[in-house]
């Protein structure tokens, strides 16, 4: 018995011994390792590499962490490039598994998917599927904009494939969500701002090839029903036929519609009054626009829309139509100087058309002026360019001599037969 106990606590202390002795090994390679990394004494690491992770792989993270910079010093060095990949991968494994606390899933495992693009390991689906396991896991970590950019590409070819049950609107989607998180690290990285913008761009380039009209149109077509009541499919279906320039489709216009009718709102408004206005339904389009104007909370939005629709009217020759806008616009936004100086412009391209003699026709000049003045009052942001047509709107008017020989003496008014209606009201000069 006595024998016995010896011998098991002579057993013990030699396993000890060895346990120590090799933790002791352990820690003086791990050591010298980091050192020889430190320094890129790489062909002297590799082999301390290979004994950390034999022996001791749970030691400590810097067996990975330094690791992987002499794995990849023997990449770019390899002759067989798949094969020096495929160890590379495999050291990412191994800190994941050994040290999942101390490794980022949405930093690694892109790595690795990149990885097997790069070497070409592996199917198009095992590819795509380190990347989709690192956006759902830790999308915060996953950051990378190249990588971020695989991992949708590699998505377009399962989709064009057609053998892995995506669909164009699955696409769609994929595309939207990794377009946002590209937008994203573009605020976090402004020096990555041109790179990301070209990865963005790459994007739209297939998404255009794929979401066209006669693709969308009638993919949402079958959904419509199901979604007439669901407000946020409607937002976004609508979003995409117009972005696709897709607004002239009866679908549309029925999504807008139906938008509109469960969620009213002045963007609504504004859509079917454009809609209506471009097919010549000029009754709807009004209604449209007058709820348009009721709707909208922002003043200055509906004074520079309708100031818009004034342009339009002008180079139509409705000049009519346009002094109308103008007015309805100086009215809702009174203090925008722009609208002034338009009515002002609108005024003077008619001098020709409101008088029977030469001085009526130039009178209409001082109603220009007069706009032009009332721009520089209420506006300062227009005031110097006000100031310089009211000078040449008073140089055009008649002069005080024209003013004397016609018998006027100032505050006179001066009737405007013509579209403009109403009267200019003689200065005193």
């Amino acid at each position: 018995m006595k024998t016995m106990i010896t011998k098991l606590i002579t057993t013990f202390c030699v396993i000890l011994s060895c346990t120590l002795n090799a933790q002791n090994n352990c820690n003086e390679t791990l050591s010298l390792f980091a050192e020889n990394v430190k320094t890129k004494r790489f062909a002297e690491a590799s082999s301390q590499l290979k004994f950390l992770r034999k022996n001791c792989a749970t030691l400590n993270y810097v067996i990975y962490a330094r690791g992987e910079k002499v794995l990849v010093h023997e990449l770019k060095q390899a002759t067989d490039k798949k094969q020096a990949a495929l160890a590379l991968i495999q050291l990412y494994k191994d800190r994941l598994q050994y040290f999942p606390d101390k490794t980022k899933k949405g930093k690694y495992l892109p790595k690795i998917g990149a990885l097997m693009i790069k070497y070409k390991i592996g199917t198009i689906s095992e590819q795509y599927q380190w990347f989709d396991d690192a956006f759902n896991s830790d999308k915060k970590h996953f950051t990378n904009p190249l990588n971020l950019y695989f991992y949708f590409e590699l998505y377009y070819k399962m989709y064009q494939s057609k053998t892995n049950g995506i669909s164009l609107e699955n696409l769609i989607e994929k595309y939207k969500v990794i377009k946002d998180k590209l937008a994203f690290e573009k605020t976090q990285k402004p020096k990555n701002s041109d790179a990301i913008d070209k990865l963005t761009n790459n994007m739209n380039v297939f998404i255009e090839k794929e979401a066209t009209c006669e693709t969308l149109i009638p993919m949402f077509r079958k959904k419509f029903q199901e979604n007439a009541k669901n407000i946020d499919w409607l937002r976004k279906a609508a979003g995409q036929l117009d972005a696709k320039k897709c607004d002239d489709d009866a679908l549309f216009i029925e999504m807008v519609e139906t938008i509109d009718a469960v969620e009213p709102s002045a963007n609504s408004k504004l859509y079917l009054y454009k809609i209506h206005s471009r097919k010549g339904n000029t009754e709807k389009a009004n209604t449209y626009l007058n709820q348009y104007i009721a709707l909208e909370t922002d003043i200055n939005k509906k004074g520079k829309f309708l100031n818009k629709l004034g342009k339009d009217a002008e180079k139509l020759g409705n000049k009519s139509k346009a002094h109308s806008y103008y007015v309805k616009a100086s009215k809702i936004a009174p203090n925008t100087g722009r609208t002034y100086l338009n009515l002002a412009k609108l005024y003077e391209s008619s001098a020709n058309a409101c008088g029977n003699d030469e001085f009526t026709k130039k009178a209409i000049y001082w109603k220009a002026a007069e706009m032009a003045r009332k721009a520089a009052k209420v506006d300062p942001s227009v005031k110097a360019e006000a100031n310089k047509w009211i000078k040449r709107y008073m140089s055009l008017a008649p002069n005080k001599e024209a003013i004397f020989n016609k018998g006027f003496k100032g505050g006179e008014k001066i009737i405007l037969k013509c579209w403009v209606g109403g009267h200019v009201i003689v200065p005193n000069l």
